[in-house]
Order: C-alpha cells, then sequence, then structure tokens
C-alpha cells in the first residue's frame, strides 16, 4: 500500500526524518517495503506492507492514527487531526429515493446521499497531486474525492448517475437469472443467479459494489448524482472476487471488511470536499440511511495477571490505561483485577483477551521486554500425553528447541511432473480444483515436499543466513478407489550449500545423519524403539531410508534430488503423524530406573561391502547380545585409504546392567561374539586389531 508523506501529515503534527518514520511504522507492526522520493512536489512515498487483518490501518488516516498512539506514548508532542466533515444535522428521507434491503443478512448497512445540479468539471491542483502521488490518474472533481476519500478513510464508495436510476428505487438483491453486465474497463462480466446486486427498478447498477454497469456511470453532461456506500458481508465478497478472477482496490477493502459504523463520516465527509470544491451547498440532499440489525460494541474482560503472565514483565496500570486510551478503547468498569473495556467497531481484529494483550506489547515496545539471565526449566510431567493437540504442542516444543522453524504452506500447488510422478508412484489420484485461483495452482497437494521446497527457496533469495531448518505438520489430498481420502504428516526439512573436498567426498553428509538423529530423538520422547531401518526408494529422494515399526512405514527420510534446487541439498524426512500419534497413545508408561552400575564402552573398526547398511549390522548385534548392550553409536568414513567397494564403520558399544558391575571379561566375551558374527554373516574385515 502507497502511503504519501505529505498527506500522511495533513492529520498528524509530525515533522521527522523520513527514515525515523519508516522505522517508527516497522516497530509497531507496519513494515516498510520502500521509501520513493518525488522530487517534482517533495514529497516521499512509503510502500507499507500491512498484514490482512488490520482493515484499520488500511488508509492514510489510518496509518496516521497508529502512528499518532505509539509517538504519543513514547512522550513525543504530537496531534491528531479528524478529516473535516459537514456538520450540518442529517435526517433519514426517502421521499426522492426509496432503499429495499432484501438480503440484508449479506448487506449489513446501505447508505446513500445524492447530490443535485453538480457541475463535474477537473479537479483542483492539490487533490490531483494527492492522487498522482500514489498511482491514481485525475478522472474528474466527483471521481478524484471519491477515490481521494477511499484512499484517505478505507471506505469504497460507488457513484452512479442518478437520471439513469427507473423507478426512484434501489434494491440491494440476488440476481433472479444470469445476465451479462459491461464494466468500464470494457470487460464482460457475467452476472449468475444468486449473485448479490445493486439495482434499479430495470436492471443491475452493481454486483456487490465492486463491478459497476458502465450505462449508469457518470460524465461531463450528468447533474444529478448517486453516491452509495454498501457494507456487505466479506465472505460474499471473496467468492465473487475469486470467481470472476477480479483484484482491485475497492474488492480488497471490502473484502477484508470496513466498519459499517464509518460510512455515514464517510459520505460527510464526501460531501464537505464537494461543497468546497464545487462551490454548491445546498444541493445535496439528507443521507438515507438502512441500518437494520447495528454492529454492537464488543466488550473483552482485560486480566491484569493475564498481561503480565502473558508478556513477561509487570507494566503498570497506569500505562496500560494510557495505551487503551490512545487506542480509542475506552474502559466500561474496572476493579482491581481486571478491567472491563469496550472494542471500537472498526478494530476488527482485536476479537479477544490475548488480542488485547498483543496491542499493549505492540505500543509498549516489545524491545523493552528484556531476556532473564535466568533459564528456567519446566519439571518432567509424570504423565504421559494422550490428546492429539497435547502431543502437537510437545513435539513441536522438541523441535523448536533443535533449532527448527514451523511453517505452514499453501495446500494448492502446480500440477507439475513432479507432483504426477509422485503420485503414479505411490498410485494415488490427483485432486483437481475446478475452480483455481490461477491456472497454474489447480491442484490439491499430494506430499509436504512442495510447499518445503518453496518455503527453502523464498528464504534463499531473501535472507542472508543460507542454512534453514523448518518442519510441518500438515495434511496431504488424494484420490483412491473414488474416495477422497486426506492423511497427515509431520515433515522435517534441513537445508545446506553443498561443500565437496578434495577426494571428492561431500562434506555436508553430515545433515543426513543429524536429521535421522533428530527422527530417532522424536521416537524416543514418543516411546518408540523397536523399529527397524532399510533402504528405500522414492520418486523425488536419494539415498532414502525407510523406518518401520511392526513392518508398517513410520518415517521416511533421504536427499532431495537436484532436479529442485540445482547444486543445494535438501535432507527430507516425512513421518506418518496419524499412525505415530496411534502408537503414542497406545503405549504404556514403563518406568525403568537408572543403573547404579557404571557403563562401560568399546569401539569396533570393520570394513564391508558397500552394499551392507548399518541396519544390518545393529540388528545382527541387537538380536544376540542385546542384554548387556545399552547403546550403539556408529561413524561411516569412505574415501582415501578405503577400497572403493567397501566403507568403514566405527562402531561404540556401551554396556551397562541393572544387575551388577560388568567385569571386563564378560565384556571381552560379549565383543568376541559381536566380531565372530560381523565375520561369518556379513564377512566384515575387523581393523583395529
Amino acid at each position: 500500500m502507497k502511503i504519501s508523506y505529505n498527506w500522511l501529515k495533513k492529520y498528524i503534527s509530525i515533522d521527522m526524518d523520513i527514515k525515523k518514520i519508516s522505522n517508527i511504522l516497522t516497530d509497531i507492526g507496519l513494515p516498510i517495503k520502500s521509501i520513493k522520493k518525488i522530487t517534482d512536489i517533495k514529497d516521499y512515498i512509503l510502500d507499507i506492507e500491512i498484514t490482512p487483518n488490520r482493515t484499520d490501518a488500511m488508509s492514510h488516516y489510518g496509518i496516521a492514527r497508529d502512528l499518532y498512539t505509539v509517538l504519543k506514548f513514547r512522550g513525543y508532542k504530537v496531534h491528531l487531526s479528524k478529516p473535516i466533515i459537514d456538520n450540518e444535522i442529517y435526517f433519514h428521507n426517502n421521499k426522492y429515493i426509496q432503499i429495499f434491503l432484501e438480503e440484508n443478512k449479506k448487506c449489513i448497512r446501505y447508505s446513500v446521499i445524492l447530490l443535485f445540479k453538480i457541475k463535474i468539471d477537473t479537479s483542483p491542483n492539490w487533490l490531483i497531486s494527492s492522487l498522482e502521488s500514489i498511482g491514481i490518474k485525475s478522472i474528474n472533481n466527483i471521481m478524484d474525492i471519491i477515490h481521494y476519500v477511499m484512499y484517505e478513510l478505507g471506505i469504497p464508495i460507488h457513484v452512479f448517475d442518478l437520471d439513469k436510476i427507473i423507478g426512484n428505487k434501489i434494491f440491494i438483491k440476488n440476481a433472479q437469472s444470469s445476465m451479462h453486465l459491461q464494466s468500464i474497463d470494457n470487460k464482460e462480466i457475467i452476472v449468475n443467479k444468486k449473485d448479490l446486486i445493486i439495482s434499479d427498478s430495470d436492471q443491475p447498477l452493481s454486483i456487490a459494489g465492486i463491478i459497476n454497469n458502465i450505462n449508469y456511470n457518470i460524465h461531463i453532461k450528468t447533474k444529478n448524482i448517486f453516491l452509495g456506500i454498501a457494507c456487505f458481508d466479506p465472505i460474499i465478497i471473496r467468492i465473487f472476487g475469486k470467481k470472476h478472477l477480479i483484484k482491485t482496490d475497492v474488492q480488497y477493502l471490502l473484502e477484508k471488511g470496513i466498519d459499517p459504523n464509518l460510512t455515514i463520516y464517510a459520505l460527510r465527509r464526501a460531501s464537505f470536499l464537494i461543497k468546497e470544491i464545487t462551490n454548491t451547498k445546498k444541493n445535496i440532499s439528507n443521507i438515507i440511511d438502512v441500518y437494520p440489525h447495528p454492529i454492537t460494541f464488543k466488550k473483552i474482560k482485560l486480566r491484569y495477571k493475564k498481561i503480565i503472565n502473558t508478556i513477561g514483565v509487570k507494566i503498570s496500570k497506569k500505562k496500560i490505561k494510557n495505551i487503551l486510551s490512545l487506542l480509542e478503547i475506552n474502559i466500561h468498569s474496572e476493579n482491581d483485577n481486571y478491567l472491563l473495556v469496550i472494542i471500537p467497531t472498526y478494530r476488527i481484529d482485536v476479537k479477544r483477551e490475548i488480542d488485547l494483550i498483543e496491542e499493549i506489547l505492540r505500543i509498549y515496545g516489545i524491545n523493552k521486554i528484556k531476556i532473564s539471565n535466568q533459564i528456567k526449566v519446566s519439571p518432567i510431567p509424570i504423565f504421559f500425553y494422550r490428546k492429539e493437540n497435547e502431543i502437537r504442542r510437545c513435539l513441536s516444543q522438541q523441535l523448536v528447541c533443535y533449532g527448527f522453524q514451523e511453517i505452514i504452506s499453501n495446500t494448492i500447488i502446480k500440477n507439475d511432473q513432479y507432483s504426477s510422478l509422485l503420485n503414479s508412484f505411490f498410485k494415488r489420484e490427483e485432486i483437481k480444483i475446478i475452480n483455481p485461483l490461477t491456472k497454474n495452482y489447480n491442484s490439491m497437494r499430494s506430499s509436504l515436499l512442495f510447499g518445503m521446497i518453496d518455503c527453502i527457496k523464498y528464504n534463499y533469495n531473501r535472507i542472508f543466513n543460507k542454512n534453514f531448518k523448518f518442519f510441518e505438520i500438515g495434511k496431504i489430498y488424494y484420490r483412491n478407489n473414488n474416495k477422497f481420502l486426506e492423511k497427515t504428516y509431520l515433515s522435517i526439512s534441513i537445508f545446506q550449500i553443498i561443500q565437496i573436498s578434495e577426494n571428492n567426498f561431500k562434506i555436508n553428509n553430515y545433515p543426513f545423519f543429524y536429521l535421522k538423529g533428530i527422527i530417532e530423538q522424536i521416537f524416543q520422547k514418543s516411546g518408540i524403539f523397536d523399529y527397524t531401518q532399510i533402504c528405500s526408494k522414492h520418486p523425488l529422494l536419494e539415498e532414502s531410508i525407510s523406518i518401520l515399526l511392526n513392518n508398517k512405514k513410520l518415517a521416511e527420510l533421504g536427499i532431495v534430488k537436484n532436479n529442485f534446487f540445482k547444486k543445494k541439498n535438501i535432507f527430507y524426512a516425512e513421518i506418518d503423524w496419524e499412525y505415530l500419534v496411534s502408537i503414542i497413545q497406545d503405549k504404556k508408561i514403563i518406568y525403568i530406573p537408572f543403573s547404579k552400575y557404571p557403563t562401560s564402552k568399546r569401539d569396533l573398526s570393520l570394513l564391508v561391502e558397500k552394499n551392507v547398511s548399518f541396519e544390518e549390522i545393529n540388528q545382527l548385534i541387537k538380536n544376540k547380545e542385546n542384554h548387556i548392550i545399552k547403546k550403539i553409536q556408529y561413524d561411516l568414513y569412505e574415501g582415501i585409504n578405503i577400497p572403493k567397494s567397501k566403507k568403514s564403520y566405527t562402531i561404540s558399544f556401551f554396556f551397562e546392567s541393572q544387575e551388577k558391575t560388568l567385569t571386563d571379561n564378560i565384556i571381552n566375551d560379549s565383543m568376541k561374539k559381536i566380531e565372530y558374527l560381523l565375520k561369518n554373516k556379513l564377512k566384515a574385515e575387523i581393523r583395529n586389531k
């Protein structure tokens, strides 16, 4: 969204360096993407990225209001001026035109003002330059005022030629039959049955307030003008915009939801500007307003203790009240423990107590919250998690502690050769979307891998640190035997740039084993130990292995093929989440006390053929000597001084007993049995003899 610095200063008394302004806006949650200087009119244009839930900040006055709040709280001498409006008292008057709201659930409020004997002319220079500074071309004085009010207050106003409205009646209703409508850019829009329209007694004037009928547009000979503001259900606008692939500023504001309690103010603002510019003082009607079910102010209970527990520091009650006052949030009642506050209707993003706490922290300044020097560790729970949401929270926290970041990727993907290859390999039928957002993104994902790769590519091109660790818990979608199925997976990935040593050995093969270790840590926390590993085939992964439990695949990991990201390594793992959760829920809690006897370690180095996996070695040893072996660790080496057809394992054995101290004779005897098994079963060559 583009914001003019000169325009911003009309509402807030501010004389600050533009970079400082951009830093303050970024601090309060409105990141500045770029700043452009316009030398002709001595102005700066700020390109601001606003989160979709902050509709109150999608205008010049909305930005000024937020900026004023944080500057005033920080002690700056600033003043906020509201846009001047027409202060005449208006009364409902439906003698000249009548409004019929047939769809009052889809249309929350409809407000109208009529202009008579208006001369349509060019706009004054200040209005033209204000609009041109944000990339809007001047049309005429009336349309320019309408655009000005929209970018000033964030309220779209639609305009019709009043003399062309048949029957002096306006209906907000569903279309009764299909019809064609020509828009201002000469596009033909098909109006379907049950599309929400604004209509006169004969034909539609507008579809959902987004696309206007070109036949009703004002022109140089227009004398009488109809101005209307419609507050529609945002879901209706979003569905219509997606169906007809419409992306305009009007559609964007309406689909996010405008404040129905600001319609009268916006019309009064428009009428004031029209009076000033056209010099017509008595040719404006009273406001006609239809508001069957007024939106009431929300009341939220805000507890002081909850604020402290959430933020981590104590903010004085005086500062909390000051922040709420600056945010135009009124206190309805209070006591020593909590406040009952009234939320203004333009703050549609503030719905819960936690939203209020977030607003307090945003204005107070998250940079003021100091990190404690003490490390506090929660006590180990004496119970085992059973509910899926508890398991999810527990394992997500574990991955975050390992340095992973959680992502949420799009469930809609491109239907390309890789997704087709994956579906063919796993014998799945893809699910195509009948009405896709774009032509390319037209299928539901059949693997979390595609979203993970897109996320890595996006961050790789924008972040200096090129090493990423991500995870996601999400669903995949596919069809089998004409049944639509969905399945949940936990995907984990590590990204590192490939490094090759002098002997052509991949130095960063380490992340593969690190990723495997992460999975084993998840299994250990989940109480899963008796799993097996086998080499597997995967259409999109190299060097992949599958982890099985009870002969059913629980996880798969490998290196993503370079077709996706050339000369880069993505180490990827996918865990069957539903299977994992079922195992955890069925697991019985078994307490095994720590042994009071010491642990002994022995190392063994051996050469084996390249086709021998560590899992074969591991399973062979476990089946024969598992009673006193507590843990097995291994290291792999291939390269200099090792024959090309072989590889070297260094295996560490940890011996421990719950009953007695293990003597050297017992341990050495066990090691001899292990060596014998390895030599005879796997034809291994023992190296450290």
